[in-house]
Order: C-alpha cells, then structure tokens, then sequence
C-alpha cells in the first residue's frame, strides 16, 4: 500500500489517485524516476511507451549466464489476433469489425507529430526526455530463486533540448543524450503562404543487442515549443467541402463550426496521441505542443444555470425568484404562479438581446457564420414566445392551471418516493419527512420546467397548429446530453396531459378518464423496462392523488385508476393471461424462468412507492378469466401492509401496472410504455385497435371489448364473490394525446426505415375529429446525440422538428444548460486512452482490467465505501462476439492475475463466485431487472461484514446484495441504464459511431467523478487515427455524431413492410374489418380501402423523394394487392375461409377450413401478403462488392471486401 495516500480524499482526489496508479501501471515508471525492477523483462512490466530499435536482429545470441533467464516475450511482438473468436453477432448487440491483415506485428520504433506554426517564429525548442533500463547485478542481494545476486533493471532518465530552425526542407537527424546517441529526433518542415507545417519523429535508431530491454526507449516523450515559450501554434487548415453540401446540411455544419470555434486543433499525432496548451489569452494560439502515451481529457458536465452564475451572463441574475420547488409550485393557489414562473421567461428574454449583439462584435469570430448565428437567434426568440403562451395559458385556462398543480404534485411524490425506495433497497432506513423530503430532492432544472411550458398549449388545445394534419406541424425534439434529467422533463408532461385529459372529460363524444393518454415508444428491450421502472413511481403518484382526492369526494381525477403498461415484443412479457398463470405458478414451484419463453409477469423486483422487495412466488396473484377480473396483479411486499400499493391497502389493484398483453387491450393503461417494433402486430392482431380507442363495449368484470375480444355479453355472480356482470354498449374513447419517441437517435438504419413506414398508421389510428376538424397527438421526441434531425423527423412522423433548448453562440452555453470548468464542484467525467501497438488486444485488455481492478482494490482497502463508484468496472463492447471472447480472458486469466498483483505493488483482489454478469441481447428478460438490482449494491465494508454475520445464521434472504465486480455490456447498456453509482468504463476498441460512444460512456460518472478508457485496437485505422486525435475529438465528439438515414418508401421498405400497412390500415380503423375471419369480408369500394390506399400514397408522396411520381406507384401497387386480397376472399372452394391468421382456441371458424391472408417471414420464398412479426425482421447491412467492369484484367471481378462469411446471415431466409 503507497505511504503516499492521504487519510481523506475528496471523490475527485480518489479518481485522481486511481488515474495515477493505473497509468503508472501500464506505463510507468512506477517506483520514480530512477526505479529497480525485478521482473524478467521490463517489455513485459509496461504494456505502453515502448520503442523498439529501429534495426531489429532477427535472432539475438544469449550468453551462457543468460539461460537462466531466456526472454519470454509474453505479450510483445506477436500476430495481432481477433478478440472475437467464436460465437455470434446479432443486430441488437453490433457486429465485429474485421481487423486489418498484418503479416508479422512489430512494437513501433518511432512516433511523431504535425503541426502549424505562425509565420512569425524563427525557430523551435524541441525537448526529449525517456527512459532507459540497464541490467544490473545487486551483490547484497540474493535471488531466492537462484540462489545468486539478484539482477534487476536500473531506469536511467535520458533526454535533452535541442533548437531546430525554421527552414524549408529536411530536419536532420539529431540526438539529444550523449548517453543514447542513435535516439534522435527528425522530420520536415514545408512553408506555406501564413505559416509553416512542421512533422518531427523521435526515433529510436539503435542496433537491437543482448540483452533486448537496454536497447529499448521506455516512456518517451517530446515536447516543442517557441523558444521564449510565445503562442506560436496555429490551427490545422482543414480542407473546405462547402461545395459538396445542399444549403441545409451546409447550415447544420456552419452552426457545429459556429458552436466548437474555440474548440481548436492544433497537432495530430503520429502512432501517439498529442496534448495542447492553449494560450491564455487567445484560444486560437497554442503555447505548447507535445505527445502523450496515455491521452486523456476531462468532458465538462453540464449543469443549469442559476442567479448566482450572473458572472458569467448578467441575464443569468434575472432568475432570482424563479420557484424550482415542485412541492411550493404544487400548492401555489393558481393566481400566483405566473409570478413565481415569469423571471424564467424574463432572464431568457434578456439572454437573448445578449446574445444578439455578439453579432456585430469582432472578437466574438463570428464573421464567416453570419446565417449560423442569425438562424440561432431567430430560433430562440421562437422558443421565447412559446414559452410565453405557455406562462399565459397557465395564467387564463383554469384547467391548465389546475394540471399544472398536479403534475407537480405528481412529480414531487414521483421523485421523492423514487430516492426513498432507491435507498431502502440499498439496506437503509431513511426517516422520508426529515431526509427525503426535502427541495434538493424534489426540484426541476430550468430546462426542464421550460421544455414543459413551451408544450403546454399544443397539449391543451385540441385546435392548436401542432395537433393538425399539416406537416408543418411541429414534434419537439428534447436535446439535451445524457444524464441531464431529458426523462423528469417528459414524465413532467406526461403528468400534465394526463391530468388535463382527465378534467377535460368528454370530449366530441369520447372519453378522456379511459384510454390511452401517453404513448412511450423505446428501441431496445433494456431500456423499456428500466424505464418502465421508473415510470412506475410517476403513476403510483398520481393513483395516490387520485385515492385521496376520492376520500375527500373530490372527483376530478376520475373513478378509473391510473395505470401504467408495459406493451413489449420478443417473449418479454406474456401474451395472454393465461400464459401470465402459468409463470406464476413456476415461479411457485421454485422453478426459475417465469413462463418457458412466454414471457413473466414478473418485472418490478421492488416496489416503486416504498422500496419493498416483490418475490415472484408471494407477491404476483392470477385473477383467472371468466370467474375473476382476468388481471395479473403485483403486489407492494411490504409485509406490513402500510404501503399504499399492499394487498392489504389494494386487494383488487395491487400496483397500478398491466404487463400482460390481454390485459393491456382490455385495462387500457393510461401511460403506455413500448418498445417500436412491437407495432408490427398491428396487422396481425386486431385487438391492437384498441390501444388507439377503438372499442364497442365494456365488461363490468373484464374491461373494454372490441370484436377481437372473446368475453360472454352476461356473467352470473361468481363463487369467487364476484358479482354479475354485464356489457355495456360503449363508444370509441379518445386516442392518445401526446407520443413521447425517447432515444431517436436508435430510430434508424433498416430498423428507422420500417418504424417510419409503419408510423404511417400509426399516425392514422391516433387521428380524431373534434368540430369538423382533425386532430393528431402531440409528438415529443428525445436524444443527447443526432445529426440532420429536420430530415430524420420529416421522414418518421412527417413533421416539422423545433430542437429545445435552441443553441447559442459557443456550445458552452445555452442559457438552460452551461459547461462547468472541471473542478471539485463540478467534476468532469474523465476519458484516457490506451494504445499498445505491436501488443496483443487480449493482453492489453486483460492488462488494463487487471490494473483498474486492483488500483481499486487498493484505494478500497485504505478508503471503504467512498471508493464504491470505481469497484465495479463496466467492460463494453462493440459485438458480442468480441464480449463472449472478452468474458472467456476474465473468467481465466484476469481472474488469475488480480490475485497475484502485491508482486506489482497493488492489492490482491479476490473474486466471489458470482463476480460478473453481462447485459446483452441473449438475456433473459427475467434476468434483467435481477442484474440491474445487483448494479445498484454498494461495495461496503459494513454491508459486507453484515452479509457474513447473516450468513453463519442462515438468514440469507435478508442480507444485502452483493455488488458485481464486473459487468460486460454491449450496446445494450448504451440507452436508458441509470444506475448512480457506476464510475468506471473500460471500452474496447473505437465504437463504430460517435453517437454510440457518447450514449455508452454516459452510462458511468452520473452521481461521483466519473473514468472512462478505451483500448484501442492499433490494427484498426479507425481506432488508431481516434487515438491520435484523442484530446481534439474529446473536446469536440458532439459536433462529430453522424448523420441519420431513415427512407421509409424506398423500394426495399415498401416491398417488406407495404401489406402489413395495408392490413393494418384497413383493419384497425373500425369493426367491420377487425375479426379474423372479417378478412374474407374485402370489398375493393369499401371506404376503409380506398382511405387506407390514399393515406399511404398521399405520405408516399410528401417523404417519398420522388413526389407525386412515387405516390402513383405507391398507389397501384396498393390496388394490386387489393385485388389480390379480393380473389383471395372470394376463393371458398371446400368451405374455405380467408382470416386474417390462423385462430387462436376455439374462437371463429374452424382451423382446418381457413386459409390465412397474412404470411409468417421464413425460409419460403417471399409472398405478396408476407408480413413482419416484428420491425427487426429486416436484412443486415450488405457488404461491398468491388466489381471494375474488366477495367483492370488482373483484378478480380467480384471480390468481396469480406470473404469471410457473416455469422448471422444465413442467407435463406430472404427473396
């Protein structure tokens, strides 16, 4: 253990102190500057930082007194291998990208940088400083093992300064140590019209001898400068593509320049990262350049601003006043919250004027992106009088003030629950008045109480322009970075549409109390259901309010309860209730799986409300179909019974969630939480009407019903104790009001291609009529990473895109969000990076787990529980073939190595036998929200000796969990995971997109200081030109996120997705289509079928880039289909029958006359009718082939890039 460490270190000090060790680690020199080490050889102590001489021997004779120790070099020049050796890739989890061919991998004898220098400089001072080990013999000293005087390697620091003029031409080779003369700097320097451009290496010219390591150049370093240390620096030209752009990608590039100005790069390494200072007093110079081994750069957090932050705008003062407080804005009488609320609106107004003058001011660099800033502040003056409305509805619409009221009512008991329950799972007893309670925990961001506002009145007002059917209706893209709070602000309006719905009541006919009110839509699995989690505590909240309003005969709320669904694909969830039974009753057999692959119920393992521990077994109950109410109901386990949501306070509703399918259609939560590609079914299932509204009847027993629905129209009184039950003739309710598409950035790709071509009736099915005219929902969209996001919005939702909040001038600053200079109040999260070239990628990442897991270990052992967020390390992964190859090093040899690392200075670490885990695709879903409780479990010297003292006692069930040591994740991870206490991330190799990068490394730092190091793979262009612009592209990784693709009409979409549309269209819109044996009912005239051709053609027309051409083409092949359905329906040869799919049970016609109208995908050959099962069903990414039309005759025609064949592409599953 260092003697070094302090008794107390801040968490900022102890990421400090975890950076330090592992870097001394890897690379050295870790016992100083002049340091001994005993190992065999120091190529094989430091991972990075080593250059080879540039004359290798290809053999290198020992001496006789050498044998003893013959150099093995374990991890050093070897055949760069593939991490991912075996298993499969699948879309969810990314595909592995080949390496490239090298023949024999060498260690790198040299490395380098590029860099501008302003005209004005004469010369250069250019400094060396390395390392140097030579072997040496301690005569006092005996090897135990060999009985002799022990041999070590002696580190001897080398280096100099040498002055290299600017002349044009060729830098000559020159050394800077009298000692390691063949160690010598050279390069080129070209002179341009207003400045030069200088390259120098640092070479390491030896001849290799014996033994290798003394002729080796450990931790070297250069770094140049001006000679009287001036800012002589310039930025990088970078080549001009304004040509090439349409006006508006080229105004999207301008604002990212506009915004990152100050960001500037100065050098670009060269197999090394470099490191800039930037003069004081003027960002576009640099004072100093120099390269870096182990790169690192601190990402700014992002914080609102607040009154005292006037410093650094005056408008920001205006904000004094502002109430932030949900609890005081909760019980403010409806007169008085425009003035708690106006200096939000006040101060942003004066922001603006601000920012407006630096239009006209030349030190702000404004000059070359005039119509970048001006846009700019035309869009925040919209943003502004948006928010006005906003403020005024409240102020003149009783209603609307009286949802607001109870949003943030629902919200303070959201939040406050939410950290009540998070810390009574982590074993605490917090006292909920005294330290729950309180304004820290129950208090909005400006960002968010704005985002709220600006959306008030399209929610609100049935006719406002943003509910229209018009494509300039506007969808509100919520663009803030990850971890900022993006969910409070959208659960916030969810809030406020369902309570405004609620005291709106009937409306044209339909009600609001039923229904749908919000639509969630996610992409991945893990991410619906963790956000279903949190979304739990927003409708316990509101039932909570709703409860008490009835004790107190105060109807408002309604006599429905809130609930909340959760509506997911891939056997996550059961379909039916019976198949919801059946689970429960494995789950009671204590047979782990929950349902065989039908999906379980089970998906809250704590309550929300209260933080008690649901068991499977005991706190799930089956209301079985017909004699009961058909519900699976999840009980609070509080074994008290004090907990709203207990069987003892809610015999009949238990918490107010639906899971089950069956359920949801006949319950109709009032938030409804899916994943995007569950849509699929809406051909398929004509139940799925309901969700938009569509019912003709509710059972008094069961629920609402539809055609599709199977349910008696009486039911006598039940043994149960139920009472009899009728159906009541019942008319369409009102569908949802508002649509909230989280992660957008995900909607993309094959998978964004179908998801916009369904979204076509989608969009349909959500349109009602109120007074003659239509209206659609309110859409809502959210991302901290995208690019071209009016087209990606066009083209999904056929809507106009306004990005909230509107940027500024400098990417600093907003007004709603500012960058903090890291500091101790507000630490940055911190990203290194690693680069081993010549090095195998397994050996440097067993090296660097090893390293990150013991320097953890380490600091632990001296500072408990406040070295927590570092202890568990997240490995991420860019495939699951390279995590399976991953998981196979640490289950061997990192679980070898971290018991054997006091050799090296650092602590042994021991692992439990369930140390690790993974959050992949391949997952169970019951599985998932088991994995998620144990990321939350502290490491915990106290939690730890009390799971012992529990454990002599048998009492296993009440001891606390036990934390993960590891977790290895792919892009699973890289959405909606919000576990507090993560702090470390270990990435290996570059993530193919700049998006997925930022998405994944947010995970960790959310709460402490957070670390992030990628390993890079040196074999892949990609990773080796990251690794050389570590600092710039860090600084700058926003501006660098890809742009989208999204053609919902293209051929390939129409041809795949074009009759299920059809289907869905045309059987959702009403009864007379919606059983399954209605399909034999087609009539070509039918105005069902002549809509549904005109709806999809007319969207064809407006996305579609070939207009009202496409919309011809899009319409006969519609009618083609049509009349091919006709003949179909028509064809009763042998009393056959056209359904829509085989019938399920007993229901309609009997299954052996009925012929199906849709088509399952699969091995046959694609039919007209051929229909998804799930909008993931799509092709992979097509490689290249290279075909140069015999241009070349000693090419090759038809090489693939990849003759390697794909894992996942079997090949006969499409036409």
């Amino acid at each position: 253990m260092p003697s070094t460490l302090a008794k107390h270190l801040s968490p900022l000090q102890l990421r400090a102190e975890l950076e330090r060790m592992v870097v001394a680690d890897l690379l050295g020199p870790a016992g100083g500057a002049t340091e001994e080490v005993e190992e065999r050889n120091v190529r094989d102590r430091y991972l990075v930082g080593v250059l080879a001489p540039l004359k290798q021997l290809v053999t290198a004779p020992a001496k006789i007194e050498d044998v003893a120790e013959v150099e093995d070099d374990e991890e050093t020049p070897l055949i760069p291998d593939e991490l991912s050796e075996g298993g499969v890739d699948s879309a969810d989890d990314g595909t592995t990208d080949r390496d490239t061919p090298v023949a024999q991998a060498h260690l790198a004898s040299s490395f380098g940088l590029t860099f501008c220098v302003s005209n004005e400089a004469k010369k250069l001072r250019v400094e060396a400083a390395w390392g140097q080990y030579l072997r040496e013999v301690k005569p006092l000293q005996i090897d135990e093992r060999t009985g002799r005087p022990k041999r070590i390697w002696k580190r001897y620091p080398r280096g100099g300064v040498i002055e290299i003029p600017l002349t044009d031409g060729t830098v000559q080779q020159t050394s800077f140590d009298s000692n390691s003369s063949d160690v010598f700097v050279r390069g080129k320097i070209w002179h341009r019209n207003t400045h030069w451009i200088v390259t120098l290496f640092l070479v390491n010219g030896q001849l290799e001898g014996s033994p290798k390591d003394q002729f080796h150049v450990f931790q070297p370093n250069l770094i140049v400068q001006a000679t009287d240390g001036s800012a002589i620096f310039e930025k990088r030209l970078e080549r001009n593509r304004r040509s090439k752009l349409d006006p508006k990608e080229q105004l999207e590039s301008d604002t990212m320049e506009m915004l990152y100005r100050r960001q500037v790069e100065f050098a670009v390494g060269h197999g090394v990262s470099v490191h800039t200072e930037v003069s004081p007093t003027n960002s576009d110079l640099a004072v100093l350049v120099k390269t870096e081994i182990v790169p690192r750069y601190e990402v700014p957090q992002t914080t609102p601003p607040t009154a005292d932050d006037a410093d650094v705008n005056p408008a920001f003062a205006k904000l004094k006043g502002l109430i932030l407080d949900m609890k005081e804005l909760a019980e403010t009488p409806p007169i008085g919250l425009r003035k708690r609320l106006e200096p939000l609106v006040t101060a942003y107004r004066e922001w603006i004027d601000d920012q407006a003058t630096k239009l006209v001011d030349p030190n702000e660099g404004l000059k070359h992106f005039t119509e970048a800033a001006v846009t700019a502040i035309a869009n925040c003056r919209a943003t502004l009088k948006r928010l006005e409305a906003g403020l005024k509805l409240i102020e003149e619409n009783p209603q609307a003030s009286e949802s607001f009221q109870f949003m943030n009512r629902a919200m303070w008991l959201q939040r406050t629950h939410s950290i009540y329950s998070e810390q009574v799972r982590r074993q605490a007893q917090p006292d909920f008045d005294k330290d729950i309670d309180v304004p820290g925990n129950r208090t909005w961001r400006p960002f968010q109480l704005a985002f709220i506002l600006l959306n008030l009145p399209a929610v609100t007002k049935l006719d406002h322009p943003d509910r229209n059917v018009s494509q300039e209706a506007l969808a509100d893209l919520l663009f803030f970075p990850t971890g900022g709070g993006k969910t409070e602000a959208y659960l916030g309006l969810s809030a406020y549409t369902m309570g405004i719905r609620r005291l709106q009541g009937v409306v044209a006919g339909r009600s609001g109390e039923n229904g749908i009110s919000v639509l969630m839509r996610y992409t991945l699995r893990l991410l619906t259901i963790q956000q279903f989690q949190r979304a739990t505590a927003l409708i316990c909240a509101c039932e909570s309010i709703r409860r008490k309003a009835l004790e107190h005969g105060d109807k408002r709320w309604g006599q429905t309860p809130f609930r909340i669904g959760l509506w997911v694909g891939r056997r996550t969830t059961p379909n039916h209730s019976d198949d919801a039974a059946e689970a429960i009753k494995q789950y009671r057999g204590n047979q782990f799986g929950g349902g065989g692959g039908i999906g379980t119920p089970y998906q809250l393992t704590t309550c929300p409300w209260c933080g008690s521990a649901i068991e499977p077994g005991k706190h799930l109950e089956s209301k079985p179909f017909p004699h009961e109410s058909a519900r699976t109901l999840t009980f609070c386990g509080d074994k008290f019974g004090q907990c709203l949501f207990s069987k003892r306070q809610a015999s009949e509703e238990g918490l107010p969630v639906v899971v089950v399918d069956e359920e949801i259609y006949r319950r109709l939560p009032t938030l409804l939480i899916s994943t995007v590609d569950k849509f699929a079914q809406m051909p398929w299932k004509g139940e799925v009407q309901m969700l938009f509204g569509q019912v003709n009847g509710y059972c008094e027993r069961h629920g609402f019903r539809s055609p599709e629905i199977n349910d008696s129209s009486i039911h006598p009184k039940a043994k149960s104790g139920a009472p009899s039950a009728r159906t009541i003739e019942q008319s369409p309710l009102r569908p949802p009001d508002l649509i909230i598409q989280d992660e957008l950035h995900l909607i993309s790709g094959p998978l964004g291609t179908l998801v916009g071509l369904y979204e076509t009736a989608i969009d349909k099915l959500c349109t009602w009529e109120v007074d003659g005219k239509k209206v659609r929902p309110k859409l809502i969209a959210s991302t901290a990473t995208i690019r071209n996001a009016d087209t990606q919005v066009h083209r999904l939702f056929l809507r106009k895109v306004s990005i909230f909040p509107p940027n500024g001038m400098d990417v600093k600053e907003n007004f709603f969000s500012l960058q903090r200079e890291p500091s101790e109040d507000y630490p940055g999260r911190c990203y290194i990076g690693i680069c081993a070239p010549g090095r195998r990628l397994k050996a440097a990442l067993i090296r660097v787990y090893v390293a990150f897991l013991c320097s953890a270990q380490t600091l632990y052992e001296t500072y408990g529980v406040s070295v927590d967020p570092w202890m568990t390390l997240v490995g991420y992964f860019n495939s699951m073939r390279e995590l399976g190859g991953m998981r196979r090093l640490v289950d061997d040899d990192v679980y070898t190595r971290v018991k054997k690392m006091d050799r090296r200075g650092l602590s042994k670490r021991f692992f439990p036998t369930d140390y690790l885990s993974e959050l992949t695709s391949r997952m169970r879903s019951e599985e998932i929200p088991l994995i998620l409780d144990r990321l939350e479990a502290p490491f915990d010297p106290e939690q730890e000796a009390r799971r012992k003292e529990l454990a002599k006692k048998g009492e296993f069930k009440a001891a606390p969990k036990k934390p993960l040591d590891v977790l290895l994740a792919t892009n699973m991870i890289s959405v909606g995971v919000d576990v507090k206490r993560l702090g470390l991330m270990i990435v290996a190799g570059q993530p193919k997109a700049t998006a997925e990068y930022i998405q994944a490394t947010s995970r960790v730092g959310r709460n402490k200081p957070g670390i992030v190091c990628t390993v890079f793979n040196w074999a892949r262009p990609r990773d080796l030109s990251h690794y050389e612009t570590f600092e710039h592209y860090h600084s700058t990784f926003y501006k660098h996120v890809e742009p989208l693709s999204v053609t919902p009409f293209s051929p390939g979409a129409l041809h795949r997705g074009l009759a299920g549309l059809l289907v869905a269209l045309v059987r959702l819109r009403g009864t007379e289509f919606n059983l399954n044996e209605a399909a034999a009912k087609i009539q070509v005239t039918d105005p069902y079928v002549l809509d549904a051709i005109e709806t999809i053609a007319e969207r064809a027309g407006l996305i579609g880039d070939k207009g009202n051409q496409l919309a011809d083409y899009v319409r006969a092949e519609l009618k083609k289909k049509v009349d091919l359905w006709k003949a179909e329906a028509q064809n009763t040869t042998g009393g056959r029958v056209l359904t829509y799919n085989q019938p399920r049970g007993g229901n309609g016609p009997a299954k052996g006359t009925t012929v199906s109208l849709l088509h399952h995908t699969g091995l046959e050959r694609w039919q007209a009718f051929t229909c998804l099962n799930s909008l993931r069903e799509v092709e992979p990414t097509v490689k290249l082939i290279i075909d140069d039309g015999g241009l070349d005759e000693f090419a090759a025609a038809d090489v693939p890039l990849d003759v390697q064949p794909d894992a996942d592409n079997d090949g006969g599953s499409q036409p």
